[in-house]
């Protein structure tokens, strides 16, 4: 029977940082395979993941790629040699995301069922570029004014919570960073990604999960206090609600994966408090 594979990357984080992704993912009943793409990290750190049974690939420190394009090349050079061996593959940021559920349920009920051929899922962000600066500036750093004006009115889906068949996340995280390095700006990632899935040949089987769906909250423009003032009037979807320390949609249903989490504050407290964290510093990934 073909396994599943839940797979992350990171580099200068400690296990703290790590860890309500880490543990979240056992809580969730995930049982498949767990690999890490790692770049510099502690030995104690290294321990903690393979207590936890996770298999580590080792990434090199000395590149100048960051680290948001360079682990798609490592989550590539992983799946290369053992796609075959999955069915399913989740692969997300690691330092602002945690399980609420486990996500393959979700991807199995939607593309076995759905009599589209699905290969790939991720998450809206419920803003058009236009409408999010730090998101309409860097599309038009990546790409100049040309992809620029065909894309400031698109919907933007987020880089870092992606799922789907093993064969289809292999390719996609290969053009995600062969289209990511030699770029005027080293943090592409997400633009990169949102021009591949606006065109064939992933235009069609990308399945574009709106928080309807329930599959992941992306806080940073559906919640954030600091800027969710200015967001409201041109969210394409309603907000999320924030209950005894669970996040779901507007129609009160249980959301599998919740990223960002650490951009605002009550539901960071609430995390820090359960996985028993100090403060943690804030970083956009």
């Amino acid at each position: 029977m073909e396994k599943d594979l839940i797979i992350g990357g990171f580099t200068n984080y400690n296990y703290n940082q790590l860890k309500p992704w880490v543990e979240s993912i056992d809580e969730c009943g995930f049982t498949g395979d767990k690999v890490m793409v790692v770049g510099n990290s502690s030995d104690e750190t290294k321990e903690e993941l393979l207590k936890r049974n996770f298999k580590l690939v080792q990434m090199p420190n000395d590149t100048n790629i960051p680290i948001h394009v360079l682990r798609f090349l490592y989550i590539y050079e992983y799946l290369k040699l053992h796609w075959q061996e999955y069915r399913y593959v989740v692969t997300t940021d690691v330092k602002d995301v945690y399980f609420q559920k486990n996500p393959f349920e979700w991807i199995e009920n939607k593309f076995d069922k759905d009599i589209l051929s699905y290969g790939i899922v991720c998450g809206s962000e419920c803003l058009k570029y236009k409408d999010e600066p730090w998101g309409n500036d860097n599309l038009m750093q990546t790409y100049g004014q040309y992809v620029y004006d065909e894309y400031k009115d698109k919907v933007i889906y987020n880089v870092g919570v992606l799922g789907g068949r093993a064969e289809y996340i292999k390719d996609l995280v290969f053009h995600i960073f062969t289209n990511g390095v030699n770029r005027p700006i080293p943090i592409v990632d997400q633009a990169v990604f949102n021009v591949l899935i606006g065109k064939q040949p992933f235009k069609d089987i990308t399945y574009l999960a709106q928080m309807s769906d329930a599959f992941a909250c992306q806080a940073g423009t559906v919640v954030d206090p600091s800027k969710i003032e200015h967001f409201r009037p041109n969210l394409t979807e309603k907000e999320p609600i924030f209950k005894d320390g669970k996040v779901y949609n507007a129609d009160g249903e249980e959301f599998y994966i919740v990223h960002q989490y650490d951009r605002v504050p009550k539901w960071k407290e609430s995390v820090m408090k359960k996985y028993s964290l100090e403060d943690l510093i804030v970083i956009r990934t």
